[in-house]
Formats: C-alpha cells, structure tokens, sequence
C-alpha cells in the first residue's frame, strides 16, 4: 500500500511541551541550522514533549551538540533509550527517533529529557508516515482557501486580520470571540487545516465528523504563518466536516484561519473522496488542485530541504 509522508515543525500546534520548554533562541550563533530557523529546546530532568499520529512510521529530528546529552522516548507505552544526544561538533537535521513497521493507526509518542546538570535536548521537527489508498492509486491535493464557501464562519465574530498580507494569497480569518467556530465542509481522505500563531493566539479545539474534541494550544513566540493547526488521514469517501473553535484561556485571545488541503485519490485519470473539480475557482469555491504520486512525501508546512529529504527517502528502503 502506498505511503504518505508528513511534516510538521516544532512551533506546530500538533505538538505539546510541558511548561519546562521554551523556545530556541534567534540568540544562538547557529538558529539558522535548524529547519525554517526554529527549534524548541528543554533543559530539565524530565521535561516531556508529547504527541500523537496516525500511520505506520515516525521519525523525531533534532541537533546533537556539545551541550546535548540524554533522552528517552515513548511510543505506545513502550519505552526505548536512552540516547545520547552529546557531539563535540554541532550536527543539526539528526534523526533522534524513528520507528517504522508500525500497525496503521493512531499511535503516542512523549520524548523526556533524562539528562542533569541543565543539559539539553531540542526538538526541530516530526515526520511520520501513513498508508492511504491502495495499487498504484494517486494523491489529489487541493488547496482550499479561507474564503471558499466550504469554510462557514459565524459572521459576526470573525474578521479579516490587520496582517493578511502575511496569509496564503492574502486573506485570512480571525476571531477573538470566546466559542466562536468555524465549519469546513470537504470530501476527500484527508485534510490539513492552516493558520497563523503568535504571542495573540490561544487555545482551540477541534472536532471532525461529530466525533472527540481534541485541544491545542496555538500560543507562540513569534508570528508565524502557514502553521498547520490540524492534520488528519484515512477518512474514508464521502462528505466530512472539520469544525474548530476558539477556547482563549484568557480574554482577546485569537483564532487564525488560512487554508485547508484536501486530499482525494485517484486511479488513472478517474478522482474519487475530493471536492471542487479538477482546478480553478468555480461556484464560490476559491481552490487549486494538484497531482502527487503517494510513493512521495507531501508535507504539512512546507518542503524538506533537499538533504533531509534524501535522507528521509534513503530511511524508506
């Protein structure tokens, strides 16, 4: 069966740190070494990042340095380690965990810091794949602006943001309203919600096809755009909904919505589980679509530099 590879990058959402880790610092003589310039770093006994995926491998990226050294890490229950993570040079882009041969479904994952004496461990970015399809079928991937009609908001409690020029084709949604929702409504087996996090976001929740809610915590340093705020695959066909909603923690918090990708299969030239046609914009729906093989990796924020990505087809075979 076909494989899908996904990123995310350490500032994403999807990923949680307990209160014991902070953000790299743009301070460090080698910030730019690390993937888009972020890493978030722990240098407490037992300070624990956590979080959960759905596929069959996973691989946790992060730097070895001279002031690095151990960790261990969960998955499913079963611990693994400890590993060093000490180099008297600085190596950046390091596989610290992979797994691969897992059972197709939702697995756990929680990374500690085993290490005394203020010793570190980061984390860069999170890899994982997924089985989605079937033979030689292809991915659809079709980009769905915040503006199509499939994106239902509360009207009265969202609004364009004062920074949309910073936003995928230079709109954007944004609410402060406690509760406030937004609806999208898709066909397609998968689905990547996109938006923006800075020091003005805060908590959200998200629920798909009526079922758990899950909260995050969209609360960052900086601003940053083109966040993948949630991430889900083998929906199966048909019609689905993605709702999320604002949950500030305290008063003026914000919600900020970009994009969605959708992602349909296809055989040959017959698509089937994707909505709005085959490119364009059409009927009030703001889109473009496009074809990936799913033999190769498709990421949630954006492209693998060129060595990760050998290094990550080379792990694989």
């Amino acid at each position: 069966m076909p494989l899908v590879t996904t990123l995310i990058d350490d500032k994403s959402p999807l990923i949680s740190y307990d209160s014991t880790w902070i953000p790299g610092s743009s301070v460090d003589q080698y910030a730019d070494q690390y993937y888009l310039g972020t890493f978030t770093i722990n240098d407490v006994t037992n300070g624990t990042a956590w979080f959960s995926f759905n596929g069959t491998g996973v691989w946790v990226y992060g730097a070895k340095r001279s002031n690095h050294y151990t960790y261990n890490v969960q998955l499913d229950g079963n611990t693994y380690g400890p590993y060093d993570g000490y180099s008297p040079t600085q190596n950046f882009l390091q596989v610290l965990f992979n797994s691969t041969g897992l059972t197709q479904g939702m697995h756990n994952l929680t990374l500690t810091n085993t290490a005394t004496n203020s010793s570190y461990v980061d984390i860069d970015l999170i890899v994982w794949q997924s089985e989605v399809g079937s033979g030689d079928q292809q991915l659809i991937t079709e980009m769905v602006q915040d503006t199509d009609s499939r994106f239902q908001y509360q009207s009265s409690a969202w609004a364009s943001p004062a920074d949309a020029n910073f936003y995928s084709d230079g709109t954007g949604h944004y609410t402060e309203a406690y509760a406030a929702s937004a609806t999208l409504t898709f066909t397609g087996e998968m689905v990547t919600l996109f938006g923006a996090t800075s020091t003005s976001t805060g908590l959200y929740t998200v629920q798909l096809d009526g079922g758990n809610v899950s909260e995050y915590n969209g609360t960052a340093f900086l601003p940053f755009y083109g966040v993948t705020l949630f991430h889900a695959d083998n929906l199966g066909p048909g019609q689905h909904s993605l709702t999320i909603a604002n949950v500030p923690a305290t008063p003026g918090q914000q919600l900020c919505i970009d994009y969605a990708l959708v992602y349909g299969l296809a055989n040959g030239t017959s698509t089937t589980g994707l909505s709005g046609g085959t490119g364009g914009s059409t009927g009030g729906n703001t889109s473009s679509t496009s074809v990936l093989s799913l033999s190769t990796y498709s990421d949630s924020d954006t492209r693998l530099p060129d060595s990760l990505a050998v290094e990550a087809s080379r792990a694989l075979l």
